[in-house]
């Protein structure tokens, strides 16, 4: 029977252990230590530096709310933006499917003042320019 051995090299230079069988032969060896430094980028004048993938932003996520979505004309409906991650500051726009005008307010109030069924689209876009978007349907009956 073949038997493995398998050791971290970091494990046993930080323990200054000779381990047989880790390519030590017995005689205890020191490595030099390394550093790595990197430099900061900026990104073209007027624009956001590149984002890292390793940084603790949490990517934009929006979702659209209304209340209430249906009833008689005129309705008046309360929007609302629930957002989580993204890097501030946030744009929103509010489309309510009636022809009027958009919205860029994060939880505006719309009256729809004839029947019919309504999509109102929700964009948000954040300053590193992600964006996400959602939307609701509305009935007016």
């Amino acid at each position: 029977m073949n038997r493995i051995l398998v050791c971290s090299a970091a494990f046993a230079a930080s323990l200054s252990l000779a381990l047989t069988g880790c390519g030590g032969g017995g005689t205890e060896t020191q490595k030099p230590a390394t550093t790595t430094t990197v430099a900061a980028t900026k990104g073209p004048e007027g624009t956001a530096p590149p984002i890292d993938p390793d940084s603790d932003v949490a990517p934009l996520l929006a979702w659209a709310d209304g209340s209430p979505e249906e009833g008689p004309p005129p309705l008046t409906v309360e929007f609302k933006a629930d957002v989580e991650g993204g890097t501030p500051p946030l744009k929103y726009t509010w489309q309510f499917g009636d022809g009027t005008p958009e919205s860029n307010e994060p939880n505006p109030k719309h009256t729809y003042t004839k029947a019919g069924k309504y999509r109102a689209d929700l964009s948000v876009t954040d300053s590193a320019d992600d964006s996400d978007s959602d939307y609701i349907e509305i009935e007016v009956r």
